[in-house]
């Protein structure tokens, strides 16, 4: 068995307040994510930041989907930072929320995903990390 990460979302600078497609991957486009070995994805870690002083991101809620999946839609809520002044986020540490997932993938499944910001957001990021097993 073979256990890897990979960068399954991201979206950045989008201050989305209805629920919004998350690009692919690494790329700038937004589609579903594709998993690089059949097998699970044991986790997933949200890492959320700011790009400026100015940013905020309170809270939100990540989304994936895969219509084989039962159930089919996982809902995620998290916590974000207030303004971005120095230090950033919680004492100059890094802000990562680690949810367990234990669903199947297959490299021929599209993932979806979907992010939604609360109170009034400023150019926040998201990026979505996943483990996998394959």
């Amino acid at each position: 068995m073979t256990i890897y990460q990979d960068q399954m979302f991201n979206l950045g600078g989008a201050a989305v307040t209805s629920l919004t497609s998350m690009n692919a991957g690494t790329t700038a486009t937004v589609n579903p994510y594709f998993a690089q070995l059949d097998g699970k994805l044991l986790k997933i870690d949200l890492f959320i930041n700011p790009q400026a002083a100015t940013s905020l991101a309170q809270n939100g809620r990540f989304e994936m989907s895969q219509s084989n999946w039962s159930p089919n839609i996982l809902r995620y809520p998290f916590t974000g930072f207030g303004l971005a002044t120095a230090p950033q986020v919680i004492g100059g540490n890094l802000l990562q929320i680690t949810y367990p997932v234990d669903q199947e993938v297959r490299t021929s499944w599209g993932i979806t995903g979907q992010v939604i910001y609360f109170f009034s957001p400023v150019t926040p990021n998201l990026v979505v990390e996943g483990t996998f097993s394959g």
